[in-house]
């Protein structure tokens, strides 16, 4: 039988043969399953929008990328348990996390948060690991929709992964005691250095702008957050940013991580406070800082 020399050990053809095999059946059967629901026609606040605020509402929105992925994700657990203690202790609004793949890590941070006011979460599973999206809040979330991208990266890229975790934009509509808010989350195609990925994003940024324009109410405050993977100048971010009509709400300087509020005539933004970490008591939380930006929305007409 024929062999392949990998660095020191011997791998049968054979046995990569399997191996492939496995990965081949996973694409087909598994990969291209989308458990959360994506049929917006059904949301009831679309088709009849809520009121707008009736009040003025000072929102503490975080936006992370926690690192809670196989193999390259370290000390999973201790993260998310530390993770869960620091946001307690930021008393946040609203959340949306990135990369929350590990389903009993997933387990461990929500449960870390129940001493906070994050009562209410929906996770969008998509593809074989889940698109990795948890959106956390304080209030009942009335409803959740998700758009899985068509555009990825190629499948047998397993150590880009993002093919795999079926990524994709997800909405969640918050039912905040002085009105419903239209919360988006989303992560965007990685570079890896390639530009085949940037073609990909490009894709992605047009299909997160379609999406959130046909899903938001109009009448509702609305906010996206997430990792974009570009940046200010990119082709790509600029597309996401002029389609949707969205003011960055950071005081404070980022990379990639970002918290939109989309403009409209209804609303005005103020950021009034930000925070940015990286630690708790010791620990590297990821290897993304975490964002909080403290948002007064007043209705038009009301002071900001």
């Amino acid at each position: 039988m024929r062999k392949w020399m990998i660095g020191c050990s011997i791998v049968p053809l054979a046995g990569i043969a399997v191996l492939f095999g496995i990965v081949a059946f996973a694409a087909v059967f598994v990969n291209g399953r989308t458990g959360a629901e994506t049929d917006f026609s059904k949301s009831a606040l679309l088709q009849a929008p809520p009121p707008p605020l009736d009040a003025p509402a000072e929102l503490k929105i975080i936006t992370y990328n926690v690192q809670n992925l196989w193999v390259v994700g370290r000390n999973r657990p201790a993260r998310m348990r530390a993770i869960g203690e620091y946001l307690t202790q930021l008393d946040p609004d609203i959340v949306g996390f990135q990369e929350v793949f590990v389903a009993k890590d997933r387990r461990v941070l929500i449960d870390a948060l129940q001493g906070s006011r994050l009562r209410y979460h929906e996770y969008f599973p998509s593809g074989t690991v889940g698109s990795g999206l948890l959106i956390m809040s304080a209030w009942p979330i009335r409803e959740a929709f998700f758009h899985r991208y068509t555009a990825s990266n190629e499948w047998f890229r397993l150590w880009e992964g993002d093919w795999w975790g079926g990524k994709g934009v997800a909405l969640a509509r918050i039912d905040h005691p002085a009105g419903i808010i239209d919360f988006y989350n989303t992560h965007a195609q990685a570079g890896y250095g390639r530009a085949a990925n940037k073609v990909v994003r490009m894709h992605q940024m047009r299909e997160a702008a379609l999406f959130v324009n046909s899903t938001r109410t109009g009448t509702a405050p609305a906010f996206l957050v997430g990792d974009f993977n570009c940046r200010p100048g990119d082709p790509e971010f600029e597309h996401l940013v002029s389609e949707i009509g969205m003011a960055h709400l950071m005081d404070g300087g980022t990379r990639i991580d970002n918290i939109f509020g989309m403009v409209a005539p209804a609303y005005t933004f103020e950021v009034t406070g930000f925070t940015e970490w990286s630690r708790h008591n010791g620990l590297r939380l990821s290897d993304h800082r975490g964002y909080m930006s403290t948002i007064r929305v007043a209705p038009q007409g009301e002071p900001a």
